[in-house]
């Protein structure tokens, strides 16, 4: 029900925003979307919840966010509306992801469709990154890799096998996750310069490495590895915590600088993880 409210509450927007110029009429939805991604009720349940996954949307639904101020103070109105829909739509995502279910539903079916419409959102923000990057070699690897992936995710549905089907888009998730992050990597140099100080940086950085931290974890909760897999994961992940723990040595010291190499040879060494895990991705 409270989906179904906010819904109704966007569409009397929407209809209120002839009334305005298209500038004002993004910052009234703007503000909207602030207040659900940060202050509803919704939002509030999203923060309680323990699932990485609703975390991760969240978080991408606040980055969306902020892209959409960036172009609307650049005097970009309708590129801001597109982001501030796509930050909706996702928030919206997270919400639903983190709704109890109740003890008359298919638990297991319930959450495969929770996790194929996360993975549909995230390909959504995949697609529009890729074309305004216009990194054509990202996209078209991803592509192909995610087909096959959702080809067998498919079938598996169809037979109603929706733990397995679950395990294939975990595969797809992080993909595309890791492959935004990829993406924006030329874009996340050039906002670095605009950090008020080294420890904004660090700040950022630390951030960025809990989030792979956790995609770790989402791909291999659910997933029967080898032993020979799962020690090769084991020795990233070890490694990538001694250097994060060096890197907050070195942050205690006021070295920021060290503490930011350290904290981005940390994060390669959890991409490494997901790689050895048998799923490619860029970075």
């Amino acid at each position: 029900m409270y989906v179904i409210r906010l819904c109704v509450s966007v569409l009397i927007l929407f209809i209120s925003f002839h009334c305005y110029s298209q500038e004002a009429a993004v910052n009234l939805e703007g503000a909207f979307i602030s207040k659900l991604i940060n202050e509803s009720s919704g939002a509030q349940q999203v923060k309680k919840s323990n699932n990485p996954e609703v975390k991760i949307l969240h978080q991408l639904a606040k980055d969306l966010f902020e892209q959409a101020n960036d172009k609307l103070s650049s005097g970009n109105a309708a590129e801001a509306a597109s982001l501030l829909n796509q930050s909706a739509k996702t928030m919206f995502d997270a919400i639903r992801l983190s709704t109890p279910v109740s003890m008359g539903d298919n638990k297991v079916k319930h959450d495969y469709e929770n996790r194929k419409k996360s993975v549909t959102a995230l390909r959504e923000a995949f697609d529009r990154i890729a074309l305004e990057k216009n990194d054509q070699k990202i996209k078209d690897n991803v592509d192909n890799q995610l087909k096959e992936i959702m080809k067998i995710s498919l079938q598996l549905e169809q037979a109603e096998k929706y733990t397995p089907a679950k395990k294939e888009l975990n595969k797809a998730y992080v993909l595309l996750k890791q492959s935004i992050e990829s993406l924006r990597s030329g874009q996340t140099l050039v906002r670095s310069l605009n950090f008020a100080s080294a420890e904004e940086e660090y700040h950022y950085e630390l951030d960025r490495n809990d989030t792979h931290k956790m995609l770790v974890k989402l791909l291999l909760d659910e997933k029967q590895s080898s032993a020979y897999t799962q020690k090769a994961v084991s020795k990233f992940t070890q490694q990538a915590a001694v250097l994060r723990a060096q890197a907050e040595q070195a942050a205690n010291d006021d070295n920021f600088k060290q503490a930011i190499d350290l904290l981005e040879q940390s994060t390669k060494q959890f991409v490494r993880a997901i790689r050895s895990a048998g799923v490619y991705i860029p970075g």
